[in-house]
């Protein structure tokens, strides 16, 4: 008797340590997967600092429903991080570049309106770039260096790796024209009304509308889930003022760039 009351009780714990195995593998089969993403760094778009990160917060939002880490960095280490596997995928595929088949692509989360901005009146004007044909156009690298942009010869591109430098051109009267984000155009205007100077005058339509996707490697896995998952959240958060908060989330007067940079800009404007 001894002997089997042994046998059923060791039976009943080989019973229970399967069934807890097994929720413990179904729990993990459901549970949402970690996302490391990676975008480029662009000052109050996508940022590691405290400052309003536009993009950063509408993905974050959009992805409520899984732990997800959003990486500032350089072009150079994002493409690194995502060719070795750090990275499940990026928040900054830019419309003016190809899909490319590695990857799953969500519905457009927000648009980036590139005008052309000058101190010239003659600015609002031009609605096509052969409207300044051959004229010297600075532009930030994560436009120019897209698929569409690289083989439009309309314009002579000057080059620069960011808003602050293709600022700076303007200032420096290296350049006449350039072309840029209305958001960031939008706030640097606010700090030039601040010091009572005249505001940039832009272009009264955009040149380019850049859409903005999220974009999930096809390796990861239950990718495509992922990707419906932010699509029906992000159809709903639209509806919303909360999306237009975190789209726009500046004050009339107040510039959400970082004044200490443009403080040299600002003095010989």
């Amino acid at each position: 008797m001894r002997i089997q009351t042994v046998i059923r009780r060791l039976g009943l714990c080989s019973i229970t340590t399967l069934l807890t195995l097994t929720s413990i593998i179904g729990l993990a089969q459901t549970a949402p997967v970690k996302l490391s993403l990676v975008g480029n760094i662009v000052p109050t778009l996508i940022d590691n600092t405290s400052n309003p990160s536009r993009a950063g917060n509408i993905v974050k939002k959009a992805l409520a429903n899984y732990p997800v880490s959003i990486t500032a960095t350089t072009q150079a280490w994002s493409g690194s991080g995502l060719r070795n596997g750090k990275f499940e995928g990026f928040i900054d595929h830019y419309s003016l570049n190809v899909e490319r088949n590695a990857y799953l692509y969500s519905e457009p989360y927000m648009e980036l309106p590139l005008h052309i901005a000058s101190r010239r009146e003659k600015a609002v004007d031009v609605v096509r770039l052969d409207k300044i044909y051959r004229t010297s156009l600075g532009i930030e690298n994560r436009f120019a260096n897209t698929d569409e942009l690289r083989s439009e010869r309309s314009v002579r591109w000057a080059r620069t790796p960011d808003f602050l430098s293709n600022v700076k051109q303007l200032a420096d009267r290296r350049v006449d024209y350039i072309i840029a984000d209305q958001f960031m155009l939008q706030e640097f205007n606010k700090m030039l009304l601040g010091i009572k100077q005249q505001a940039l005058y832009l272009s009264r339509e955009p040149i380019y509308i850049v859409e903005m996707r999220l974009a999930i490697k096809t390796d990861t896995p239950n990718a495509q889930t992922i990707i419906n998952n932010f699509n029906t959240s992000l159809a709903s958060l639209k509806e919303t003022d909360e999306y237009q908060t975190l789209l726009n989330p500046s004050s009339e007067s107040v510039s959400l760039l970082d004044e200490a940079l443009y403080e040299e800009i600002l003095r010989k404007w």
